[in-house]
């Protein structure tokens, strides 16, 4: 039976920009996904020889599952509560920079276009729609928050429905999204049949599932918590998990759209459980957690912005080396700068979701 609950593991909270305590873990994993998310979007390999920078910007694709994990790990409690203020609060803070950052980019590309009496930016009413219908158009990340949205809403339902038998109902739409995956129904249904605004957000909507479910799974079952018990073997089979998954390509016969197969999960599950369960909440130095806290404020504000920043980059220079690392440091500086300003002047409102 499903009891509801009201409040998150304190042990887990991790609200950044809203000072509240941080489980330094799992703020270092927002921000090295954060990094990844634009590292995906703008970097080109043959931009570089450093065998450094090249292993750190190693394509993984576990960026948008390990973000969906800890999506779902946060909110479950929330979800179970069937609170509607907290419900409603939830959607809200989805919803908010799904349109607003839309729009504000929207007008600032027609305002370019003005200036420079040039295309050089969508700005048509039509892609407009289209983005806020789909979050796929010119600023085409926001298909993770159309996704997230749809997942959020489906979840609450199905909880609010069926309540005791709730759980069974989640782990059968896990499964079920699976069969979707690996029968390939998914990728020629809900993919190749749809348009090319829409394909990406429906196609991937089965992809994402099982993370959600998963990282409502380990709030659920206090997965983490026990483990904690056992935290270097925990730690060690992690490690030796996820390089087995990755190295013999496990479970990797499937087709789609982008984040298909059981082994992107497999993987984000240990990268979850490996920052969770190292120590970084026992660092002494306060000067360290303080750098911390900074460096890993506005994940959420830098992902909404990553994508506008580099285009508006590479059209103010036109030497820009666009692909480098340079680049990647350069657009996360100029994003993270955007949402300390935002967050100085509305830091105190909703519109800090935003930034945070």
């Amino acid at each position: 039976m499903i009891k509801n609950i009201k409040l998150q593991n304190k042990d887990f909270k991790y609200i950044n920009c809203e000072n509240k305590k941080i489980n330094y873990g799992l703020a270092i994993l927002k921000f090295l996904l954060a990094f990844s998310v634009i590292r995906a979007h703008n970097f080109q390999k043959n931009s570089t020889k450093n065998k450094l920078i090249l292993k750190i910007t190693e394509e993984r694709k576990l960026h948008v599952p390990s973000f969906f994990i800890m999506s779902f790990f946060f909110t479950y409690s929330n979800l179970l509560s069937l609170n509607r203020k907290i419900f409603f609060t939830r959607i809200i803070r989805l919803l908010l920079p799904y349109i607003l950052w839309p729009v504000i980019i929207w007008n600032l590309n027609c305002i370019l276009n003005m200036i420079f009496k040039q295309k050089l930016f969508l700005d048509n009413y039509q892609s407009l729609k289209l983005q806020l219908l789909w979050g796929y158009s010119f600023m085409t990340q926001f298909w993770f928050q159309w996704d997230l949205i749809v997942i959020t809403l489906l979840f609450y339902l199905i909880i609010l429905i069926f309540r005791n038998c709730s759980l069974f109902i989640l782990q059968l739409l896990l499964i079920i999204s699976y069969i979707f995956q690996y029968s390939g129904y998914n990728y020629k249904k809900y993919y190749l049949q749809f348009p090319e605004y829409s394909r990406i957000s429906i196609g991937r909507l089965f992809e994402m599932i099982p993370f959600a479910v998963t990282g409502f799974n380990f709030g659920y079952y206090k997965v983490v918590i026990i483990l904690k018990n056992y935290k270097i073997k925990a730690l060690i089979f992690s490690i030796v998990i996820y390089n087995v998954v990755r190295d013999y390509n496990i479970f990797t016969n499937v087709i789609g759209v982008h984040y298909s197969g059981i082994n992107l999960n497999i993987q984000s599950i240990c990268i979850f459980i490996l920052f969770s369960l190292i120590p970084f909440d026992n660092i002494k130095s306060n000067a360290l957690k303080k750098s911390i806290n900074i460096i890993t404020k506005y994940t959420a504000g830098i992902f909404y912005l990553h994508l506008s920043i580099h285009s508006y980059l590479k059209f103010c220079f036109n030497n820009f080396k666009n692909g480098t690392f340079t680049c990647l440091i350069i657009n996360y500086i100029i994003s993270y700068c955007i949402c300390s300003i935002g967050m100085f002047f509305f830091g105190k409102t909703s519109f800090k979701y935003l930034f945070c």
